[in-house]
């Protein structure tokens, strides 16, 4: 009889999500139901860190002892955040462990799926993806693929009140948000575009299995 020799069940990394956050760091709900649900799956910490707030999370909060950290930057555009304040980020955090940075989830291929496929149901033949003001050329290419991998067509949208104003009285397109969580173009137009992409089950559910999954 052979004997049974238990495994000693994986440790997965702390896993840090960093997200765009409302004014004064302040998080939407859904941002915060994400990490907690997820801190539950993975039984190992989970922390977000907003772009708008002052400082980081506490190290002590995050870390464990002889692991490093896996770094989720959940932002859906190649702006400035992405090209500048992630890399000042990832500097921070690997003053303290090792750190594996992922992609920008706008990069993520199953991300662009789940937008085509909830593109596919509205509609039109071509509706619009809405997103704030992107400079440079790699936000252009970035769109101009976007609009190939999806069949919408991406329109920047300031989020001045009198621009959100303008476009709820004129826009007649179905229009998809390119929002992860709650902001001003979500709040301003839910009637025209709907709810943030991650009150919607087909990004959620996506977002906790590719998360739940990392080691």
């Amino acid at each position: 009889m052979r004997a049974v020799i238990a495994l000693a069940p994986v440790r997965l990394q702390p896993l840090l999500l960093v997200v765009h956050g409302r004014g004064g760091g302040n998080l939407p709900a859904e941002l915060r139901a994400l990490a907690a649900e997820l801190e539950q799956r993975r039984r190992a910490p989970v922390r977000l860190q907003p772009l708008t707030a002052a400082e980081p999370p506490p190290a002590a909060d995050l870390l464990v002892p002889g692991q490093g950290l896996t770094l989720a930057p959940l932002l859906l555009l190649p702006g400035g955040h992405v090209r500048h304040d992630l890399p000042a980020i990832v500097r921070h955090w690997r003053r303290h462990a090792p750190v594996r940075r992922l992609p920008f989830l706008g990069a993520w291929p199953t991300w662009q799926a789940a937008l085509a496929a909830e593109l596919a149901a509205q509609p039109a033949e071509r509706p619009l993806l809405l997103h704030h003001v992107l400079e440079g050329p790699l936000a252009r290419r970035y769109c101009i693929s976007l609009e190939r991998r999806t069949g919408a067509r991406c329109l920047a949208t300031p989020y001045s009140a009198e621009h959100l104003a303008e476009l709820q009285l004129t826009q007649t397109v179905p229009a998809l948000p390119l929002a992860l969580a709650a902001n001003r173009l979500t709040d301003s137009l839910a009637a025209l575009v709907g709810p943030p992409l991650l009150q919607r089950a087909r990004f959620r559910q996506l977002l906790l299995a590719e998360l739940e999954a990392l080691p």
